[in-house]
């Protein structure tokens, strides 16, 4: 994450962007509406999952329909649903500000449609439980979040950034997704796993934009399963073990905008360097 990237990420207190947070989730629920309905299921969800796309600079689902993949793609700059081809270009567009998600449902339709052959498909929808918010009642999507907008934006590809690198550094690293249930994006470090292939030990390491215990966004290494809390590894700092409810190291919003701008990006590195170490450290 560069700095630039960090300054709009953090351009807006993180108690601020709770409005813009919960509208773009609820947005995103277009994306494993696709998966579910058209994506070949995986048994870990992951056909549900979203990953960032750093030219679209939005969230994209798993590709479907055969040899000329489709993709369901939400752009959260200008809180856009879109419709791509295998190579990411756009193939249709619906700004979702003052639309409803029946309407975002019903364009994905037609769409599809076209694409798939009529009549139109009837799209699933997750069963899983997501945050109150009125547009979930089908009330509009709203305007007026450009600013929390694309500080969200940077937050998540700023994350994505940095996931990326340690996946990149490690062999037993899962790929970044970003999870539409919790609407966290992580990577998983699995390191053992039992006779029947499960993981056994893992440690999670991702972003949540709140939730947890949190009403703001925060950075997180979580070791699974949770080891216990009186014998947790001591930190240099920043960061700190959160034990109520679930066990792990975390770098709250607040506490990353704190840091100085010019040293921001290698101290959040250390940050997730030291509580992947005291993770694994709590595991052994």
């Amino acid at each position: 994450m560069n700095l630039d990237t960090w300054a709009t990420a953090t351009s807006v207190a993180p108690g601020d962007l709770t409005e813009a947070t919960l509208q773009l989730h609820w947005a995103t629920q277009f994306i494993p509406s696709a998966g579910q309905t058209f994506a070949e299921p995986k048994d870990d969800d992951s056909h549900r999952a979203m990953t960032w796309h750093r030219d679209l600079r939005a969230f994209v689902g798993e590709p479907f329909a055969g040899a000329y993949p489709f993709r369901v793609a939400v752009r959260p700059e200008d809180l856009t649903l879109m419709l791509i081809d295998g190579s990411g270009g756009e193939l249709g567009t619906l700004p979702l500000a003052g639309a409803t998600r029946a309407q975002g449902y019903e364009w994905l339709r037609l769409g599809m449609a076209t694409y798939l052959g009529s009549p139109p498909p009837e799209i699933e929808q997750p069963e899983y439980d997501m945050p109150e918010h009125s547009v979930g009642a089908e009330a509009r999507f709203s305007g007026g979040l450009e600013t929390e907008l694309r500080a969200l934006t940077a937050l998540y590809d700023g994350a994505a950034t940095l996931l990326e690198e340690l996946v990149a550094s490690r062999a037993d690293a899962s790929s970044v997704r970003c999870w539409p249930h919790h609407f966290d994006i992580a990577t998983l470090f699995t390191l053992e796993r039992g006779h029947d292939g499960k993981s056994t030990k893992t440690v999670g390491v991702g972003l949540a934009p709140m939730g947890g215990g949190y009403e703001e966004w925060y950075l997180y290494v979580s070791p699974w399963p949770w080891p216990d809390p009186g014998n947790l590894p001591e930190l240099a700092g920043p960061g700190r073990w959160h034990t109520e409810g679930w066990t792990g190291v975390i770098l709250t919003g607040q506490e990353a905008a704190a840091l100085s701008g010019g040293a921001r990006t290698d101290t959040v590195r250390a940050f997730f360097a030291e509580a992947i170490e005291a993770a694994i450290s709590a595991l052994a």
